[in-house]
């Protein structure tokens, strides 16, 4: 009898089966992973865009945006692209969009052969956006002002900006392509906007947060998850009632959300960096709020930006602190992670996009190795040396430092958590060549206040030669000395 009704459903699935769906989709709507998928990540210190087959699991290249994160960005004569970081895409699988957060630029990319169709200029900050159901305009989140940015994907130009007060951060729109939705910055609601007519007719109000990076939205549209990345929660959206229905407390360092189907009942995955993981909930109704059900331990360090596979099968993980690529079998229990890629370095985004590349050889061979080192990035957590007279924290001061090679010098990154506040803290390393001495190599102070008296330091930067300098295992953080 169990046999009988697998092949029913089976059959029946076959028979629903669309040829060109993109995740995150319905259930037994999509065809399986093609070889003319692509995944794409966006890789903020390389400046690439990995372009990955998921049938496969070949890293096939990169698209360069500009130079590498310290390489010629500071000369008066760089017109390039800078920080590449969000992505989006066409419904059709035609095009990708790749923001530029320092340049404040959208670039639109042909898939077939990845060539660069447009790039326009938008306004301040530009992080995430997605074209809308027409496959030519994109609706641009550009955080530094209050306005969403239309521009014309193909021939380029800004062509409109629509009023939303906090910062918009994102745009994504309705399964029917009616209906877009953008969350903010520096403000605890949704927008609701008409896309027709180009103006907002509703919000949802109540979030968790004034902060929200990232959101997602269920395939059947019924569903909307935000995220708050400086609390490390998620607001829970019916968009059938067009109200909150839940929080999670998801966990320090909260990143992206996004949905898959498996067993018939929508499920949402939510990457969590400060604890290498990706959390997933079950959701049957959209109306009520979700059961957590277990989590994916990364394989590498601060899981990101995620995708499924439009089947339901895969779930692909972009670890921005290992520059690498998880993939997820979905159809096992629990899912686990089955291959994991090598890409460019400190992804954000990633996107997969069904039927991108139908012609392999014309999809591979522009594509270049930028930002793909035989060296993988390495990465340390440090506690906190001494003690100290600050306030009692939950979790114990730290800090996770992460090392990358760049062309010239290396990228040296510090993410300081739960440090008290008002204090300046050094990180210092053993210099391999002066008798092992620790040598001061960055000072830095927290920056986001969390609700302790402590806070966090998102990104402390310094470019120097460490590799070959200095001992990874030696590093420590102790409280600065005051200065006499």
């Amino acid at each position: 009898m169990k046999v009988a009704w697998a092949s029913s459903l089976l059959a029946l699935c076959i028979t629903a089966v669309q040829a060109h769906v993109q995740a995150p989709a319905l259930d037994c709507v999509a065809p399986p992973i093609s070889p003319a998928d692509r995944i794409y990540t966006g890789d903020q210190s390389s400046n690439t865009i990995t372009v990955i087959q998921p049938a496969t699991g070949a890293v096939l290249g990169t698209i360069s945006l500009g130079d590498t994160r310290l390489g010629a960005v500071l000369n008066p004569q760089y017109t390039k692209s800078v920080n590449a970081h969000g992505l989006g895409f066409s419904r059709d699988g035609k095009y990708l969009v790749s923001l530029s957060v320092t340049t404040n630029t959208a670039t639109v990319i042909r898939c077939a052969d990845n060539v660069i169709v447009s790039q326009t200029y938008t306004d301040r900050n530009a992080h995430e956006a997605f074209f809308a159901a027409d496959n030519r305009t994109v609706w641009v989140g550009t955080r530094g002002v209050d306005n969403i940015t239309i521009i014309d994907g193909i021939k380029g130009g800004v062509i409109d900006r629509i009023y939303s007060k906090g910062g918009p951060s994102k745009v994504l729109f309705s399964p029917d392509g009616k209906t877009a939705y953008a969350n903010h910055i520096n403000g605890t609601y949704i927008s609701i906007l008409d896309v027709e007519t180009r103006r907002e007719t509703a919000q949802v109000t109540g979030l968790a947060d004034k902060f929200s990076s990232d959101m997602m939205l269920s395939a059947d549209g019924d569903r909307l998850w935000v995220a708050h990345k400086m609390v490390g929660k998620v607001s829970i959206v019916s968009l059938k009632q067009r109200k909150v229905v839940a929080v999670l407390d998801t966990g320090a360092e909260t990143n992206h959300p996004n949905f898959a189907i498996i067993n018939g009942t929508t499920h949402g995955f939510v990457t969590v960096a400060a604890t290498n993981e990706t959390k997933v909930y079950k959701q049957p109704d959209a109306d009520q709020a979700p059961q957590y059900i277990g989590s994916i331990k990364s394989s590498g360090i601060e899981p990101h930006g995620l995708w499924p596979s439009p089947d339901n099968t895969r779930m692909y993980i972009l670890n921005e602190h290992s520059d690498t690529v998880d993939e997820v079998d979905l159809t096992v229990r629990p899912p686990a992670i089955v291959r994991t890629l090598n890409v460019g370095q400190e992804g954000q985004a990633l996107v997969y996009v069904a039927g991108a590349a139908p012609d392999f050889k014309n999809s591979t061979e522009t594509l270049v190795r930028q930002g793909l080192h035989g060296t993988p990035a390495s990465n340390k957590l440090i506690t906190l040396q001494g003690a100290l007279s600050g306030p009692e924290t939950k979790h114990a001061a730290s800090a996770l430092v992460t090392v990358r090679q760049q062309d010239g010098l290396d990228m040296f990154q510090v993410i300081g958590r739960d440090l008290p506040l008002g204090r300046t803290y050094t990180v210092s390393a053993a210099c391999l060549t002066c008798g092992g001495h620790q040598i001061p190599l960055v000072d830095f102070k927290p920056t986001v206040p969390g609700k302790t008296g402590c806070g966090t330091a998102p990104q402390v930067l310094a470019f120097f030669k460490f590799f070959g300098v200095y001992d990874l295992d030696s590093l420590t953080m102790t409280e600065a000395k005051p200065s006499s």
